[in-house]
């Protein structure tokens, strides 16, 4: 498998090299941080002053912020009532025309402007009683909770910056050296697994179909045979070789002999009816016209003479030391096992028993 960095940045340390058995989790390699970690330090100071300030309101007004709003709401009210008094000897003044209609409508202006301060002070205290609004917490309470996502998405980050092995194997390539810049998913070593080593191997439909998962399979390769685990049959057929593609897990011995890419093979026994006889594959010689013959010994024409007769045969299985074949033979012939090679047709010879 090829591994890469989800992003980019400048490579600062190479832990593993070429040839190195890694585990599984086991760091790789690292990118710069500092970017990162600076934007964090920033996101954690303004997220303390949201949490702070969220704090604050859902603790609501201080005992002595009320106070001082009470004071200077009786503070404007008693002013506004020295202003009604002077506003109410106006009006009486401007009857008797000893002041003029411009003071008396200065006098009124700054009673409607006490009125409103009065007001305002009193909706102010009003606010301090009641507590703070719950809009006003759940807006604060949305603030926080987007910086804590922004802080989650550093630590994303900063996670990426730490290329670890997904699985145990061997390192077989590095293509990079520490100080290069890495750009997103460019493939930085080649890790091989080789402790839970897999088969893939093409055999037909037809013989596919009778394979079972979780089956044992025997698989060889240079004259020996390893056990295997049937993993899974692949659903499509190879467009090239049209077989269906099996997927075997190797024992632990093969895992410690075998090397990934060795091509290997399986050894299927297919079930096949069939009418024949069993000869050791020594018995056969090469015949004519693509059969094979035997030697079969028969009486000859003096008593108790014994000659060999040439039986054509054709072979319809081999396995291992031993083929299938039908012919000129019927059951109850004694045939010549080997050394056929010094034998001819109507030679005589004498059976003995092997003790």
């Amino acid at each position: 498998s090829e591994l890469a960095f989800e992003r980019s940045g400048k490579l600062t340390e190479i832990v593993v090299d070429e040839g190195d058995q890694v585990q599984t989790g086991m760091v790789l390699a690292r990118l710069d941080t500092r970017h990162l970690e600076v934007s964090r330090l920033k996101l954690q100071s303004e997220r303390a002053a949201a949490q702070a300030k969220l704090d604050e309101l859902e603790a609501g007004p201080r005992s002595q912020t009320v106070a001082v709003a009470e004071a200077e709401v009786r503070q404007l009210n008693a002013r506004l009532k020295n202003l009604l008094a002077d506003h109410s000897r106006n009006q009486q003044l401007l009857k008797r025309n000893a002041i003029t209609s411009s003071d008396y409508e200065a006098s009124q202006y700054e009673v409607e402007q006490q009125q409103a301060q009065l007001d305002a002070a009193r909706s102010r205290l009003s606010e301090l009683q009641e507590g703070t609004r719950k809009e006003q917490i759940a807006a604060q309470k949305a603030v926080v909770a987007n910086l804590d996502a922004s802080l989650e998405d550093n630590q994303v980050d900063l996670n990426d910056t730490v290329l670890k092995a997904p699985f145990g194997g061997r390192i077989s390539k590095r293509y990079a050296d520490e100080g290069t810049v890495i750009f997103p998913n460019a493939p930085l070593f080649r890790l091989v697994e080789d402790q839970r080593l897999e088969a893939h191997i093409g055999v037909p439909v037809e013989m596919a179909i009778h394979l079972k998962h979780g089956s044992q399979q025997e698989v060889g390769l240079n004259g020996k045979n390893y056990q295997s685990t049937l993993k899974a049959i692949l659903p499509e057929l190879d467009p090239v070789t049209r077989t269906q593609e099996v997927v075997l897990s190797l024992s632990e011995q093969a895992a410690e002999q075998l090397v990934p890419g060795q091509v290997i093979r399986i050894e299927i026994s297919e079930p096949v009816e069939m009418q024949g006889f069993w000869l050791p594959l020594s018995s056969l010689a090469r015949g004519e016209r693509g059969l094979w013959s035997a030697y079969a010994v028969i009486p000859g024409k003096e008593a108790g003479e014994k000659v060999l007769e040439k039986r054509q045969l054709e072979v319809l299985h081999t396995e291992d030391n031993r083929v299938l074949v039908r012919g000129t033979l019927k059951t109850g012939d004694q045939i010549v096992a080997d050394g056929i090679h010094k034998l001819t047709g109507n030679q005589r010879v004498v059976i003995k028993d092997r003790r």
